[in-house]
């Protein structure tokens, strides 16, 4: 029994780890109060561009990194719009989602033919992540401890403290002497650097390929992930285990009972949906609340004194 649990969880890992980051990066920038609408369009980038950079360099290892400022770089100009101009979190949201959109597309497709003519020509390579059972053990590790961290970050920290104060009441914040514009651009940076690591461990530890539309909802899926844990980092673990299991054993449950394809790949998007629901129905909603001011425009020269 207990080697059936070890070996399902060791299988679950990279999307674990991939779901768990993305949600942990999302989490901790909408505590600063910015409505993160742009995660999808940045996931499905990031794992273009972890794709292509590991085959352009060759392996795995320089594409986290390149992947996490990449994506690091466009939590910050999210952070930047909604800070610094009073535009709608939402306008701004989905237009950087469409961007992705369509930047991943104009990544990964080249990428794709490089890819195929380095092997023709006989250049071999991995760009996979290990996949050994220690190496999916420390995925475990790797995932705990970030989220550790960031619970430490936001709850014992003086930037996370200002964080918080961001998210709940920037003018007062602002008011207090807290640079609401830079604690964003910290938080955009550092949220958006996790989502960057969760879609290269979703690209290179768990579907090592790349195709149209690869990776395309799965950022939604972590947003349902965060939402559905209140934001909260250990509660996030839970969710993300969860979707982590149903993602990977879809097919098992296809054939178990007797669901068409069609149908296996909604499962874990009508859970998305049954959990946020449970969610906002159970105490959970009022105790892990989000954000006073999450999504509202903040603009400092409407500050009155």
């Amino acid at each position: 029994m207990t080697d059936v649990l070890v070996s399902g969880a060791l299988a679950t890992a990279p999307a674990f780890i991939a779901y768990y980051l993305t949600a942990l990066g999302h989490g901790f920038f909408e505590k600063s109060g910015v409505l993160n609408l742009a995660i999808d369009g940045v996931f499905y980038l990031s794992v273009a561009v972890a794709y292509a950079t590991a085959v352009y360099t060759h392996g795995p290892w320089g594409a986290l990194a390149i992947t996490m400022a990449v994506a690091s770089v466009f939590g910050m100009l999210i952070a930047y719009l909604t800070t610094k101009f009073p535009v709608s979190h939402g306008a701004v949201g989905l237009s950087v989602m469409f961007l992705g959109y369509g930047i991943g597309a104009l990544i990964g497709n080249p990428a794709v033919f490089a890819y195929r003519d380095l092997r023709s020509r006989g250049v071999m390579f991995d760009i996979r992540l290990p996949t050994e059972p220690v190496a999916r053990a420390l995925m475990y590790v790797t995932a705990v401890l970030a989220g550790l961290a960031i619970l430490y970050l936001t709850g014992r920290t003086k930037l996370g403290a200002a964080v918080r104060a961001a998210g709940e009441n920037p003018h007062a914040a602002s008011a207090l002497g807290v640079d609401v514009l830079r604690v964003r651009l910290i938080a955009g940076a550092i949220g958006y650097a996790l989502i960057g690591a969760g879609a290269t461990f979703f690209e290179l530890a768990w579907l090592p390929t790349w195709q149209q539309l690869q990776g395309m909802g799965h950022g939604w899926l972590a947003f349902a992930i965060s939402l559905s844990a209140g934001r909260h980092p250990l509660l996030t673990m839970v969710t993300s285990a969860t979707f982590a299991g149903l993602l990977t054993y879809q097919y098992a449950l296809q054939a178990a009972y007797n669901l068409s394809p069609e149908v296996a790949k909604m499962v874990p998007f009508i859970a998305a949906i049954v959990a946020m629901v449970l969610f906002m129905a159970t105490p959970l909603r009022r105790r892990l609340a989000p954000p006073l001011s999450l999504g509202k425009v903040y603009f400092k020269e409407e500050r009155t004194v």
